[in-house]
């Protein structure tokens, strides 16, 4: 005779996919009542009221006609605070003026057609001076202009200068032994004999010329050694103005 157990085991099979069940939807249950809990939110009055707008931004949505007009999306019943300083009314006043003319006072202005002299000196050593040959420059020497002299001991030396003006004067230093110059002034030729018994201060002024501008070339053509001291550029029809009409600022009232 066979021993068999008191208890058949395959019957807690069923039992137990039965108890999971059971178990699994109170689970579900449970899960729906806790997130209905948390979505119920209590409703209450707020102490400042909101009025809405509407925003028909969208295409096809029309404003109501009964809509209440609003400036803002939210608007409060709280009273506009007080200004702290009242607006500044200006009050237009009366501006006097005055109105100061510019009146002139007419001096009836004299011309003297006395001569003028420019009084343009070149010294010899004066870098306008385009010299060509052996010159030699000194200085110290006494009764010249700036005690300066330049002297040529060879023939055909010769010095040129360019100016504006209408008379010029050409200084050297006369004295025994010294040579004859040849002086071309724009196309005039001159010629000036520098020697003397004794030494001193020549001097020769050339004619009227047209006021403009001139050339001179000085060349050593005979004798001993030459020398050129000084030219002076000189100006005599320039008129001198002695007055002129000045005006004068008078207030009026």
């Amino acid at each position: 005779m066979d021993n068999k157990p008191a208890l058949d085991r395959s019957v807690f099979i069923p039992i137990f996919f039965g108890f999971a069940s059971v178990l699994g939807i109170c689970l579900v249950l449970l899960a729906a009542r806790l997130g209905a809990a948390r979505g119920t939110v209590q409703s209450g009055e707020t102490e400042t009221p909101v009025k809405f707008q509407y925003l028909a931004t969208e295409p096809g949505i029309a404003l109501p006609t009964d809509a209440p007009p609003v400036t803002s999306i939210f608007e409060t019943d709280t009273p506009a605070p007080t200004p702290l300083f009242s607006p500044l009314t200006l009050t237009p006043t009366s501006i006097s003026t005055r109105v100061i003319p510019l009146r002139a006072t007419n001096t009836p202005a004299t011309v003297s057609s006395t001569p003028l002299a420019l009084n343009i000196i070149y010294d010899d050593a004066d870098f306008k001076f385009n010299y060509t040959g052996n010159w030699i420059g000194q200085s110290g020497v006494s009764g010249t202009y700036q005690n300066t002299l330049h002297v040529s001991s060879t023939i055909g030396d010769s010095v040129q200068l360019s100016f504006v003006g209408q008379k010029i004067r050409l200084a050297y230093q006369a004295g025994p032994s010294l040579g004859t110059i040849a002086i071309k002034l724009d196309s005039v030729d001159f010629t000036i004999d520098q020697s003397d018994s004794e030494t001193l201060v020549g001097e020769w002024e050339s004619p009227v010329l047209v006021l403009s501008s001139h050339s001179i070339t000085i060349t050593h053509i005979s004798g001993g050694s030459i020398n050129l001291d000084s030219l002076t550029v000189l100006d005599i029809s320039t008129p001198t103005p002695t007055s002129t009409s000045t005006p004068t600022s008078t207030a009026t009232p």
